[in-house]
């Protein structure tokens, strides 16, 4: 059975899948488009089983308040509560002040079930700010993923490159595509031709018309990963644009969690159990 025949009939996948782009906690009173009831643990758990997510990299909501202390024990929590199904971006915030970012990298550098960094830029400012680019160095000691948001162009793509550019060892994961509309795909997928250490992910491409093989043949099958923002967007809409597309299971398996999986290899940061 192809994984497009198991979409379609309603079956949880086989293959493995790693959701890396996820935020738990509602946002706010509860979600951009869902009710108290559909952004609880028990229903992205739920979710997740439904859908064949075998597990979910997460930063939860409350960062977008700049509470990045919170987030990053509300993630702990939940990776000690959901083992093997939750694993934790470092949140970082650059309001706190150099010195909290500090001891919140420290505090979480070697707990297994953090992965990597996430940065809310935009929301949060430009990434060219000091604790931003101390995180980064961060991440390019620890060679560990990054994910960056960046939507319409904010935090501008130039500032992504050169931060990657500047720091080889860490893997950079843009989101949203390059920032939700088609002429940012092609200007980070330009981009990306040049900085072999930045990888695209995908959620949000619900307002981006590029039709979802061409998006992955700009980016390469390499470096696509795959993210849906659950709680934020409901994660069957990026889901299915994978699992529903013409492309081969062999690269839609490598866009589902083996690119992701390859990006820990090399990291000093935790990784994820599939044994589990």
């Amino acid at each position: 059975m192809t994984i497009r025949d198991e979409a379609f009939s309603g079956i949880p996948l086989s293959c493995y899948v790693v959701d890396a782009h996820t935020h738990i906690g509602p946002y706010y009173n509860m979600g951009w488009y869902q009710t108290p009831s559909q952004t609880s643990m028990d229903a992205v758990i739920a979710m997740m089983g439904r859908l064949g997510i075998d597990c979910i990299v997460t930063a939860p909501h409350i960062l977008v308040s700049g509470d990045m202390t919170a987030a990053n024990i509300e993630a702990a929590e939940a990776i000690a509560a959901y083992s093997g199904k939750v694993y934790g971006y470092i949140t970082i915030c650059p309001s706190a002040g150099l010195d909290t970012v500090r001891d919140e990298l420290n505090g979480y550098r070697n707990h297994p079930g953090f992965l990597g960094l996430k940065f809310l830029g935009g929301y949060h400012g430009s990434y060219m700010q000091p604790e931003y680019l101390y995180a980064a160095d961060f991440a390019n000691e620890m060679s560990c993923p990054l994910l960056v948001h960046t939507w319409s162009n904010t935090p501008p793509l130039a500032e992504i490159a050169k931060i990657s550019e500047e720091r080889p060892n860490l893997s950079m994961i843009c989101a949203h595509q390059g920032g939700g509309e088609d002429r940012l795909t092609r200007e980070l997928t330009s981009i990306m031709k040049d900085v072999p250490n930045i990888f695209m992910e995908i959620c949000g491409s619900l307002v981006n018309e590029m039709p979802f093989a061409e998006m992955a043949g700009l980016a390469g099958e390499d470096r696509i990963i795959y993210g849906s923002d659950m709680i934020n967007l409901d994660p069957r809409y990026d889901f299915g644009r994978v699992v529903l597309s013409e492309l081969s299971d062999d690269i839609k398996r490598k866009i589902l969690s083996e690119n992701y999986l390859r990006l820990l290899s090399g990291s000093s940061m935790g990784k994820i159990n599939i044994s589990m």
